[in-house]
């Protein structure tokens, strides 16, 4: 919802468990140059709402609510290459969709997208992930190369819901 978040001419209106609501307030012309400030600025609210970072790492990760923000300066390109792994432990295994019970977590890998959760503006990188809405024991989170088989950082924290 990050994009949508941040198109000029549209607000939310409700915040759901499984989604946003928006309303369109006027039509205005889409400017790249001023979504992408959009985007870093909504961003940069979510980190100053969470505060401390539960992880600092390669990248610094931010917790709010069931959103997790990971920023890193200075970044290069090559810093937004690697997959983010995203594995989520639930409190309780039978939360877990049924294809991912024999696993004990939640498999939410992503990568770094430009279009949809991610910005990166000068030397600054910030992408957005979402956390599923079910009790959270731990969070296992890093990067990986996989045509390397290498782990380029990670971390676990406490879910702590």
């Amino acid at each position: 919802d990050i994009d949508l978040r941040c198109l000029p001419g549209v607000e939310p209106v409700a915040e759901l468990a499984d989604g946003v609501v928006f309303r369109v307030t006027a039509a205005e012309p889409f400017d790249v140059e001023r979504h992408r400030a959009r985007k870093q600025r909504y961003l940069k609210q979510l980190i100053q709402q969470a505060g401390e970072p539960v992880v600092r790492a390669s990248w610094d990760v931010y917790r709010t609510g069931r959103k997790l923000i990971y920023a890193k300066q200075p970044c290069t390109p090559a810093d937004v290459q690697a997959k983010f792994v995203l594995h989520v432990f639930p409190a309780d295994p039978e939360d877990l969709p049924a294809h991912r019970q024999r696993y004990s977590s939640d498999n939410l890998d992503f990568y770094f997208d430009f279009n949809q959760r991610g910005v990166r503006r000068g030397d600054q990188c910030m992408v957005l992930a979402y956390l599923p809405a079910y009790p959270i024991d731990r969070v296992y989170i890093g990067q990986w190369i996989s045509n390397e088989n290498r782990t380029v950082w990670d971390a676990e924290f406490a879910g702590g819901n």
